[in-house]
């Protein structure tokens, strides 16, 4: 995409990527692997050409995304690594999904029956991987369905292939919980290989708990926001940020103490201020908290703050900058000359979600543009 069309885009340092996934393969122990998580269009940054551009490295042999729709795409783009569907996959996605070779969570009773079923159909053998319910409660096997579990895998067994086991921890900055979620998986785990059934890969760990509790990294961790940005309380050093969402300046005016700015009686202004227009909105996926709270932006270097908000503009406060129409702003991320502000901080002025939680939210308006 022609970046010069659109209003605002988002820089992505794809060596930057490299580099991320780089220190992360080179912290894990002997034998544990790195499964990126390229979820919502890899965190909103584009699924395809991050994909594309991990595949490069040699030791990333399975990919994971949530939906069966995001695991098509990667196919049809070419990739042919390993892709789990971790959230598994609707009845009428099972063709698709057993047909692409994608490797679907099996964490309900009666899917690894479908499963098999279709794969029959098709003279093919169904990918999965075994999700265990260990408290998140969201999809999973539970301890008192193993028996259940059990049975279904073996009288199908024909035309499954076991990739894996996995779960998620529910909180991973409750060490006691994650402990015993920890010896819930590797019990279910253990009474599905005394069964008979070969498990050759357990994962568990994802960002969070990959940095805090290593002893539970296995023989792969997911990660998703650290490949694209630091911890965003305890930094580990060896990540860089990826991401730097940018527009510039359309309009600029000097408005009086009193003006009201925006819709409605807008929001007035306590003093002289000067007021400019960019041309992003929440349309383009701009947290509209952020604007209720005046967070702060950077043009041209120096702190500007938000002022109100519309769907495809919003002003800002540049009072004593000097700026002109055209000039860059950048919300997040670093702007061209170098200056940095941090998406987990911004993100943490409002919600729970980090900084991937920005970029995940960002529309299709917003050009994706990749350094290399």
């Amino acid at each position: 995409m022609n970046n010069q069309m659109n209003n605002s885009y988002i820089e992505v340092n794809m060596q930057a990527l490299l580099a991320n996934a780089g220190a992360i393969i080179q912290g894990l122990g002997e034998g544990c692997k790195l499964i990126p998580v390229l979820k919502d269009d890899a965190y909103g940054l584009g699924l395809v050409p991050v994909a594309k551009q991990l595949c490069s490295i040699e030791e990333i042999t399975t990919l994971a995304v949530s939906h069966v729709s995001e695991g098509l795409a990667l196919r049809q783009a070419g990739i042919d690594r390993e892709i789990l569907i971790m959230a598994s996959a609707l009845p009428f996605q099972l063709e698709s999904a057993v047909e692409a070779g994608l490797s679907v969570a099996c964490g309900r009773l009666g899917l690894a029956h479908e499963l098999a079923e279709t794969a029959k159909q098709l003279g093919m053998k169904a990918n999965i991987h075994i999700k265990i319910d260990t408290g998140l409660h969201r999809i999973g096997i539970e301890a008192e369905e193993l028996d259940e579990f059990i049975s279904e895998l073996k009288s199908n067994g024909e035309y499954l292939k076991i990739g894996g086991a996995f779960s998620h921890f529910s909180n991973s900055s409750n060490a006691e919980l994650s402990h015993s979620e920890h010896g819930l998986f590797c019990a279910a785990v253990e009474k599905i290989r005394a069964s008979g059934i070969e498990i050759p890969f357990c994962h568990m760990a994802s960002s969070a708990t990959s940095e805090s509790c290593p002893e539970y990294n296995m023989d792969a961790v997911r990660i998703g926001r650290r490949l694209y940005m630091d911890n965003p309380t305890k930094p580990l050093g060896n990540i860089k940020e990826l991401a730097s969402w940018r527009s510039h300046i359309s309009n600029i005016k000097a408005r009086k103490a009193g003006d009201s700015i925006g819709y409605g009686d807008g929001v007035k202004l306590d003093k002289n201020s000067v007021i400019a227009t960019v041309g992003i909105g929440y349309g383009d996926g701009l947290n509209q908290d952020l604007v209720k709270i005046k967070a702060p932006l950077l043009v041209n270097g120096k702190t500007a703050h938000y002022t109100a908000c519309c769907m495809d503009q919003c002003m800002i406060d540049v009072s004593g900058i000097d700026c002109r129409v055209g000039d860059e702003v950048t919300f997040f991320g670093y702007d061209a000359a170098g200056n940095y502000l941090s998406s987990q901080d911004i993100a943490a002025m409002v919600n729970d979600d980090e900084g991937c939680g920005l970029t995940s939210a960002l529309s299709p308006r917003v050009a994706r543009v990749y350094k290399y």
